[in-house]
């Protein structure tokens, strides 16, 4: 399976990006639609960012941040190089996003491994969930 993970400061902010960022000391995220980001924080500043989704569309890029026990997990997904996997659409309902935002969307891949309670044949079992952007139709 791939390495999808990236340094947070190899995310080019100077490109638009639909997502969001929710900082530590916010109740809501902030929310991007076709807009650059802010510059990133450091590893030790705070406030952090606790989570974050971004999509670049014109490039099918995909990054995915989490800030878990004193480091961020930014993952780098490139949506071309996905387009033949197995995938699920999923599509979940916000929490204290701005009323425009109805859905956040997902594509949830999966990849074919051997499994050794299947007498080592290959199975589907979940590898990446990528953010696709808001609003998604679920198919």
């Amino acid at each position: 399976m791939k390495n999808y993970k990236i340094i947070l400061s190899k995310i080019p902010t100077n490109a638009n990006y639909e997502g969001y960022l929710w900082w530590s000391n916010a109740q809501k995220p902030i929310v991007f639609c076709n807009e650059t980001l802010p510059n990133w924080p450091g590893e030790t500043d705070n406030p952090f960012i606790i989570e974050g989704n971004l999509v670049n569309k014109e490039n099918s890029l995909s990054y995915s941040i989490k800030f878990v026990d004193g480091e961020y997990l930014a993952y780098r997904f490139d949506l071309k190089e996905l387009d033949d996997k197995e995938f699920i659409s999923k599509a979940y309902l916000p929490n204290r996003f701005p009323s425009e935002v109805k859905k956040l969307c997902f594509k949830e891949f999966w990849r074919s491994v051997s499994d050794e309670f299947c007498e080592d044949m290959q199975v589907l079992k979940p590898a990446e969930t990528v953010f696709i952007g808001f609003n998604c139709e679920e198919k």
